[in-house]
Formats: C-alpha cells, sequence, structure tokens
C-alpha cells in the first residue's frame, strides 16, 4: 500500500496517458493521412505482396505484427475474412500496438528522468509533459511509425544511461542499449539522432573524468571508475553493434524482396530523400526552424455535417484531428532550451578555466545534445518536412522545461511558488483546450475557429 501511495502521481499520469491513447482509438476511419502507407507495408508482408518503402522495415514489421495479433483475439474475426484488403481492416489493427507504444513513452520518460536526475518531482512533470503534449498523443493513436521510433530511441537512452551509472560496468547492458539504438534507426534514419546523443554524452563524460567535480550530489549523474577504465570496450560497442542490429534488421525484408539486395535498397531510400524534391509543397509541410514555434500543425482527418440544435436551427458540427502540440509546452520548454544553453556555455568556459565542473553539467549535456543532434541535422533536409519530425528533440526540451521548473519550485520565496503553478495551468490549460482537435471530438464551427489562432494552423 505504501508503494502505491508512493508512485499515486505517477500512476495518475500514466492512468491518464492510457486512457487518452485509446480512447475511441477505432473512431476515426481508417487510412487516414499515412496511413495510406504504413498499415498497406504490414499487411503486404502478411499477403506477400511486393512494395517500396522510403524508410528502413522495422516500422513495417511491427505494423504487420499489430495487424496479425488482433485478428487472433477472440472477440475479432479472422484475418482471413478482410479478404487482406486495407480498407476492410478494422482501424484499432494497426493503431493499438502504437497506442501501446505511445502509453509505455510516458513509463520509459519518467524512468529515464530518475536515472538522470533522482528527484521524483523532476521526473513527475517530465512524464506529465510527455503524457498531455498533443503531438505525441496524436501519432500514437494513428497507423504511424513515428511513435515507435521515439519509444524505442528513449528507451535506448534509459538502459544506455541506467548502465553508464553502475559501479560494475555491465557488457551485456551495453550491448543491449547498442542493439536498441540500431534498431531506433532501423524504423527511420532520423533515429540516428539518439545515438548521436548518447556518443557526445559519452565523449562529454570521458573528458570530464579527467576533471574534479565540485560537488557530490548522489541525485546526480556521476561517472564511474569503472567505465574510464573500460572505456575501449565501451567506444567498441557502441560502434559496432547498432550498425550489426541495423543490418539484421534488414534480413526479413531482404527475403522478402529477393530482388533487391541491402545496397540496392539503400540506394533506392538515399535517392528517393535525396532527390525527390517536390515540386509543388506539401499544404501541410513546415522549416524546421518554424516547429518549436507550432507555425504549422498537420491535418490528419476532417470532416463536416450539419445537424440541427434543440432550439431548432442549424449547427455545423467539425470533426476534426490535427497534429496539434501543446502551444503553451512548445513554447515555454524552446524557452527552457535557450535558457539552458546559455547555463552550459558560461558553466563550460568556468570548467575550462578551473579544471572543476558542477553535476548539473553533466545532466545539461545530455539534454541539450538530444535536443541538438535530433533538431540541427533538419537543417540540411531539402525534402517536405513536417511538424511531427520535433518529436524527439520536443521530448528533450520538455526535459529541460521540467528541470528549470523543478529548481523555481524549490525557491522559498512566494512569487517563484506562484510562477511555477501558473506555468503548470497554463500548460494543462492549453492541453484541455486543443483536446477535441487531437481526440477527434466533435465541435462546432465556431469553437473550431476560435482554436485556429492562425491561418497557418487551418
Amino acid at each position: 500500500m505504501q508503494r502505491i501511495k508512493d508512485n499515486f502521481p505517477i500512476l495518475c499520469i500514466l492512468f491518464v496517458g492510457i486512457f487518452l491513447r485509446f480512447f475511441n482509438l477505432g473512431v476515426i476511419p481508417g487510412e487516414t493521412f499515412d496511413e495510406v502507407f504504413y498499415p498497406l507495408y504490414g499487411l503486404n508482408y502478411i499477403t506477400g505482396e511486393k512494395f517500396f518503402s522510403v524508410h528502413p522495415p522495422l516500422g513495417n514489421y511491427l505494423m504487420s505484427v499489430g495487424i496479425y495479433l488482433y485478428y487472433l483475439l477472440p472477440w475479432t474475426e479472422t484475418l482471413s475474412s478482410t479478404s487482406y484488403e486495407l480498407s476492410n481492416l478494422s482501424p484499432v489493427s494497426y493503431r493499438w500496438l502504437g497506442a501501446l507504444a505511445g502509453s509505455a513513452l510516458i513509463w520509459v520518460s519518467y524512468k529515464l528522468s530518475l536515472q538522470l536526475f533522482n528527484q521524483k518531482k523532476f521526473a513527475i512533470l517530465v512524464a506529465l509533459f510527455f503524457c498531455i503534449d498533443g503531438s505525441f498523443l496524436v501519432d500514437s493513436r494513428f497507423g504511424l511509425i513515428n511513435i515507435y521510433m521515439s519509444f524505442l530511441g528513449f528507451l535506448s537512452l534509459l538502459v544506455f544511461v541506467t548502465v553508464l551509472k553502475k559501479e560494475n560496468l555491465s557488457i551485456l547492458g551495453l550491448c543491449l542499449a547498442a542493439i536498441l539504438f540500431g534498431l531506433t534507426f532501423s524504423i527511420k534514419w532520423n533515429g540516428l539522432g539518439f545515438f548521436g546523443a548518447s556518443l557526445f554524452s559519452l565523449f562529454i563524460l570521458f573528458l570530464l573524468s579527467k576533471l574534479k567535480s565540485t560537488n557530490n550530489i548522489k541525485e546526480g549523474f556521476s561517472i564511474s571508475d569503472n567505465l574510464i577504465s573500460r572505456k575501449t570496450h565501451v567506444v567498441s560497442i557502441l560502434f559496432l553493434l547498432p550498425f550489426l542490429a541495423y543490418a539484421l534488421a534488414w534480413v526479413p525484408e531482404l527475403m522478402f524482396s529477393e530482388q533487391y539486395s541491402l545496397v540496392d535498397r539503400h540506394m533506392n531510400i538515399s535517392s528517393y530523400h535525396s532527390e525527390n524534391i517536390d515540386q509543388k509543397q506539401h499544404p501541410y509541410s513546415s522549416n524546421w526552424y518554424s516547429w518549436p514555434f507550432m507555425a504549422k500543425p498537420v491535418g490528419y482527418y476532417f470532416l463536416s455535417r450539419e445537424i440541427i440544435s434543440d432550439s431548432g436551427s442549424q449547427v455545423t458540427i467539425f470533426n476534426s484531428v490535427h497534429l496539434f502540440p501543446n502551444l503553451a509546452l512548445y513554447l515555454l520548454s524552446l524557452m527552457a532550451i535557450f535558457i539552458m544553453s546559455l547555463e552550459w556555455i558560461n558553466s563550460f568556459f568556468k570548467t575550462l578555466a578551473s579544471k572543476t565542473y558542477e553535476s548539473e553539467f553533466i545532466l545539461s549535456s545530455f539534454i541539450l545534445s538530444g535536443f541538438y543532434a535530433n533538431f540541427l541535422p533538419w537543417a540540411f533536409v531539402s525534402r517536405s518536412t513536417f511538424l511531427y519530425h520535433y518529436q524527439p528533440s520536443s521530448g528533450f526540451a520538455f526535459m529541460a522545461l521540467a528541470l528549470l521548473l523543478y529548481k523555481v519550485g524549490l525557491k522559498p520565496e512566494k512569487q517563484y511558488k506562484t510562477l511555477y503553478y501558473l506555468v503548470l495551468i497554463l500548460i494543462i490549460t492549453a492541453f484541455i483546450y486543443w483536446l477535441p482537435l487531437q481526440l477527434g471530438l466533435d465541435i462546432d464551427r465556431e469553437a473550431f475557429y476560435r482554436r485556429m489562432w492562425s491561418k497557418s494552423w487551418i
């Protein structure tokens, strides 16, 4: 009972997160937005029909597994009764696994935050932000593969950080983390951002090992002597195993598409991403630098109908789903990243001058490396990009905001306590306000346009 009481806040957040991700999961019709691709690819693995995907195959495998397992449930019909047509599949069959991954991501974010900074209040804030962010929420509710990449990416970092913190370095644990990194970019190549963040964080740890820490905070991230003494093993595993796992992830696909070699597939995918520059800009595409400001949300689904109200007047009802992040959360977390970046630069030069470092410098280095490694590479992408590409970076921005809020909440002055609660109220209010557009709830025309604060949002 005491354990439940101690974990009551995170259990409540998990309950809300799971409810939101599974609520009316099959109500929005199937083949919405990119569901015309990924569920079809998953179904093709079952039927044997050949296809070409512009991403590595793991996301399509997971889509196939989700469909297959769903139709094994005793209350569903058989898969053969659908004639193996995508239009005949229940949308839940290719959405439930993503909803599960999105729910699990909340728990992973909580555990990762505890490993980075062993303070429950900080970790609770991180989990809350992952739970109520509209971008993670919407993509968890559709048959898309971004949520799998984010889940595996943060899970790989959780295992990685857990291993590095142990006094006795676990080679087996490190191998598991390396494999998970490989599986992350086996879904989409931009999953390499998580891998890059781990390498930069490790580089910082190796550099700091030559210096002395000015404090010994138990809740912070410490550098074990065992890690430093076995750095050759660590580096070798991290540079070999992820790419071995990535190559092995292709084996079923190569067996399925016998006419193409691994090199051929990579040439085709690389050619698509580098040469297939849209002549006409996609209506929902947006530049990478506009994502933190939510300049262009992505419309997934829209339906309009007329009803007669109780007063006898005709009312227009919209049923719409937008990839609509939490605006307050995005803007405040960007501000937190900016503040943390300035503090990191200041701490970096202090470290160089004094040959000592504070334990929070490691935490800031980890968060910032995760944010920038997943964000800045998009500056070099010429094809259409979308707001959902910001999801991995946003997770690290949430950590930066949670850390800033945690430190504000520790201050005894009344104005800081007021600021702390005002920020949380603002974020939760924004979540509730835009929730109908994230869950696809019925909303009248006037209420819909009240929520569209910019013409670019429509």
